[in-house]
C-alpha cells in the first residue's frame, strides 16, 4: 500500500475516528487504525468491537495512492501527523506486513504494522429501521440525559441509553438506579412507527461528539441525520467534506459510525415517574447551584448527602455535616406550595440535573422517602427523577 496525502486532510480524518481505537483491548490490532487505499478513496477505520468509526476520504484534492491495506498504531500515527508542519505532504509506504515508512519533507518514521486482514469489522446492520432526525434535536436528547448512564453495573442494560419511538415521539432515557433522566421530542414519523434500542455509553458519547463536530463545520446551518437501527447495530453516516457558501457539504470526507446495541430489556421508566406530588418548589437554578456547591463542601465524602428542609413560608434550610462534626447551613428563598417536608439528596446527583437545566427549576415532591421529579419550569419534555437518601 502506498499513500500520498495532505497533512490537514489526513489529520482531520484521524481526529474524527481515533477515539474508537482501544490500546487496552485483548486484541492488539484494535490499538491500530486500519488504512485501506482503493481506486477511489482512502478508508481509515478504528474500532473496539463496540464502536467502529470509519472515515472515507476521496482520492484527488491532495490525496493519491496505490491499492493496498495495513494497520498502524493509532496514537503514534496521530502524534506524527499532529506534529508535522502545516500543509505538509505525508507519504506512507507499507510493503509486506511488518514495517511501514512514513516520510514528510526531511522527516522519516518507521512504524511496526499488523496485518489488515486481522482487523475485525462490525459490518452493517440488517433489517434496518431508518429514523431521520434533526441534528440539534438529537444533540439535545443525548446531552440532557447522558450524565445519568451507569458507568459500571452488573445490570449491563443500565450502562447505555434507551432510544424509544412511540406515538410520534422520540424519547431518550438514562438511569443508574439512583437517578433517571428523560428527554423527548416530537418527530416526523408514521403514527404506528415504534422502536426501542439501547445504545452503549461509549457509543452515545462518540455520536454526541461527532454531532458537535459537524455543528462546528456547518455553523448556523443545520440539517438532519439518518439513524439506521438494525437488530444488533446502529449505523449513522455523517458528511465532513468541504462546505460551500450555501452551507452544503460535499462527500469528499464521510464518517460512518457503527455501534453494537446492548442486547437487553431496559426497565420500564414510566413506573418510576413520580405521581400525586402535592408539594411543589420553584427555585432559581443558579441560586440553588451556588448554595448546593457551598454547603456540600462539608458533606460526607462518601454519601455526599445534603438535607433540604422546606417550610411553608418558602424558606429552605440547606444543611450538610460529616464525620468530623463539621456543619454547613444556608437559607434559600423559593416559591413553595405544600406541607413542610425534609429530604436528603446526593449533592452530585442534584447538581448534574441542575447543570443541564436553566432558568427556574421545579421540584415536585410527595414524601420524605419518595422520589422527586425535577424539571425546568413549564417544560415537560425534559424530566429528571432523583431518589432521596437517608443520612
Amino acid at each position: 500500500m502506498q499513500l500520498s496525502i495532505n497533512r490537514e486532510l489526513l489529520l482531520k480524518a484521524i481526529n474524527l475516528i481515533a477515539k474508537a481505537a482501544d490500546r487496552r483491548h485483548n486484541m492488539v490490532v484494535l490499538g491500530n487504525i486500519k488504512l485501506e487505499v482503493t481506486e477511489q478513496a482512502l478508508i481509515l477505520t478504528a474500532s473496539d468491537l463496540e464502536v467502529e468509526l470509519s472515515a472515507e476520504v476521496k482520492l484527488g484534492n491532495g490525496a493519491s495512492g496505490v491499492i493496498g491495506a495495513t494497520t498502524l498504531p493509532a496514537t503514534k500515527l496521530h502524534e506524527i501527523c499532529k506534529l508535522l508542519p502545516k500543509d505538509a505532504q505525508i507519504n506512507i509506504n507499507a510493503e509486506g506486513n511488518e514495517r511501514c515508512v512514513i516520510t514528510s519533507g526531511k522527516s522519516r518514521f518507521m512504524l511496526g504494522t499488523l496485518p489488515a486482514a486481522d482487523f475485525p469489522l462490525l459490518g452493517s446492520p440488517a433489517n434496518v429501521t431508518a429514523l431521520t432526525i434533526n441534528r440539534l434535536v438529537l444533540l439535545d436528547l443525548m446531552t440532557k440525559t447522558q450524565f445519568a448512564m451507569a458507568i459500571q453495573d452488573v445490570r449491563y442494560y443500565l450502562t447505555g441509553m434507551l432510544f424509544e419511538v412511540e406515538q410520534r415521539q422520540l424519547t431518550t432515557v438514562a438511569t443508574d438506579g439512583h437517578r433517571l433522566a428523560l428527554a423527548r421530542s416530537v418527530i416526523d414519523v408514521a403514527d404506528d412507527f415504534t422502536l426501542q434500542a439501547i445504545l452503549p455509553r461509549k457509543a452515545v458519547i462518540e455520536l454526541e461528539r461527532l454531532a458537535n463536530e459537524l455543528g462546528k463545520l456547518v455553523g448556523d446551518k443545520d440539517g438532519s441525520l439518518i439513524l439506521s437501527f438494525g437488530r444488533e447495530f446502529l449505523q449513522v453516516s455523517l458528511p465532513f467534506g468541504n462546505v460551500d457558501s450555501t452551507g452544503q457539504i460535499d462527500d469528499s470526507v464521510k464518517i460512518t459510525f457503527t455501534a453494537r446495541l446492548i442486547d437487553g430489556k431496559f426497565p420500564d421508566y414510566r413506573r418510576v415517574m413520580p405521581t400525586n406530588t402535592d408539594k411543589v418548589a420553584l427555585v432559581n437554578k443558579e441560586k440553588m447551584l451556588d448554595v448546593l456547591r457551598r454547603v456540600s463542601i462539608l458533606s460526607n465524602e462518601k454519601s455526599r448527602g445534603v438535607i433540604f428542609k422546606f417550610a411553608q413560608d418558602g424558606l429552605v434550610e440547606v444543611r450538610a455535616n460529616n464525620a468530623e462534626q463539621d456543619e454547613a447551613v444556608e437559607a434559600l428563598q423559593v416559591q413553595y406550595q405544600g406541607e413542610p417536608i425534609e429530604l436528603s439528596f446526593n449533592a452530585a446527583y442534584l447538581q448534574d440535573v441542575l447543570d443541564v437545566l436553566g432558568g427556574d427549576v421545579q421540584l415536585n415532591m410527595s414524601q420524605a422517602n419518595s422520589s422527586v421529579l425535577v424539571n425546568q419550569h413549564n417544560d415537560s419534555q425534559h424530566q429528571y427523577v432523583i431518589m432521596p437518601m437517608r443520612i
